[in-house]
């Protein structure tokens, strides 16, 4: 049989004119190929848009290559690596996957960009899209650029893809591209005008939903980086303002003017940070962690947080649920909001 199908393999290469160098670790798969519909087992070692290369040994050598047009379909078997690195996702050990699927990228990268409908969601592809996503959850950010280059260039179906256009958000944020970042979550926005009452003011404009067939996961996301870039842009006009002189009549509208689209920007923050540790109750932790802490340094940069008790108390409220889910990454900066606020109209 062995026999039969190195005979078989070889014959279809030289046919096909294809060189039979290995450039990925071998993944043994079951090839369902001819009239006849045969089963031929062996080891996949790469594959591009028209050809796919296989040996009938372990280690990959002597591979041959034949057309993906004669193949019916293709049985994979799941090597030991990639089951101990999906592990290490379903455990959320996203460091330790950072890892494992960064090797198992570079192992199956001869898989990952083959466009024909049969190499869809190749080990190879699926390694490029579980690398990104530690990096995300791990915060690593500014390490997700090659990547997310890689990213768009394997063969993905599309329930990956919702995923893959919000890469691209983080790697707006990586860089500090706030309007672009801004821009793009736009396109998330329930407008407006499809909102009845907005025109009467039944719906705040920092309130503005997100559209509704997005699943909470990816709302989640959303929401964090339409804040941060909010929360960023708010800062940029922040500081215009400190350079207006505060004594000039020349300047008064313009500071009122700013002061107010400031004070709405910020609200509007606040308002997506909250969602985005709260919308999917919190299941990816990485995030719901750095929303938290981004709302509680954007209310302590607030210009009455030192006198508004309300602030204090949602400040403090924050403070306990994130110590409460992780005491041991609270900021220095902001473990001052631990102790409970005194409210100063009380025993009035």
């Amino acid at each position: 049989m062995k026999s039969y199908i190195k005979s078989f393999l070889f014959i279809i290469s030289i046919a096909t004119g294809i060189t039979v160098d290995s450039i990925a670790k071998p993944i043994a798969a079951t090839l369902t190929m001819g009239k006849n519909k045969q089963d031929f087992p062996g080891y996949v070692t790469k594959a591009d848009d028209n050809n796919i290369y296989v040996s009938q040994f372990e280690d990959g050598s002597a591979a041959a290559g034949y057309s993906l047009a004669s193949i019916h379909e293709i049985s994979w078997r799941e090597p030991d690596d990639w089951k101990e690195a999906m592990e290490l996702w379903n455990r959320n050990d996203y460091t330790g996957g950072t890892a494992a699927f960064g090797k198992a990228m570079e192992d199956y990268k001869g898989l990952a960009e083959s466009k024909h409908p049969l190499m869809k969601d190749s080990i190879g592809a699926l390694a490029v899209f579980y690398y990104m996503e530690c990096l995300r959850r791990t915060g690593k950010f500014s390490s997700m650029m090659e990547p997310y280059l890689k990213v768009q260039r394997v063969n993905l179906g599309s329930k990956w893809q919702d995923q893959i256009r919000l890469f691209q958000g983080w790697s707006h944020l990586a860089e500090g591209k706030w309007k672009p970042l801004n821009l793009m979550m736009e396109a998330y926005e329930t407008k407006e005008s499809e909102i009845p009452g907005v025109g009467d003011f039944t719906v705040a404009p920092n309130e503005l939903p997100l559209k509704a067939e997005i699943n909470v996961h990816h709302m989640a996301q959303i929401a964090f980086l339409r804040a941060k870039s909010t929360d960023e842009l708010a800062n940029v006009l922040n500081a215009e303002l400190s350079e207006l002189d505060p004594n000039s009549d020349e300047t008064l509208e313009q500071r009122q003017k700013l002061a107010i689209e400031i004070g709405v920007m910020r609200s509007k923050a606040l308002t997506d940070y909250s969602r985005a540790f709260t919308i999917n109750y919190g299941q990816e932790r990485g995030l719901a962690l750095r929303a938290m802490m981004a709302s509680m340094r954007l209310i302590k940069r607030m210009p009455n947080f030192s006198t508004n008790f309300v602030m204090q108390k949602e400040a403090h409220g924050i403070a306990k649920l994130f110590n409460g889910i992780s005491p041991s990454n609270m900021p220095a900066e902001l473990s001052d909001l631990l102790q409970a606020p005194v409210d100063p109209d009380a025993g009035k």
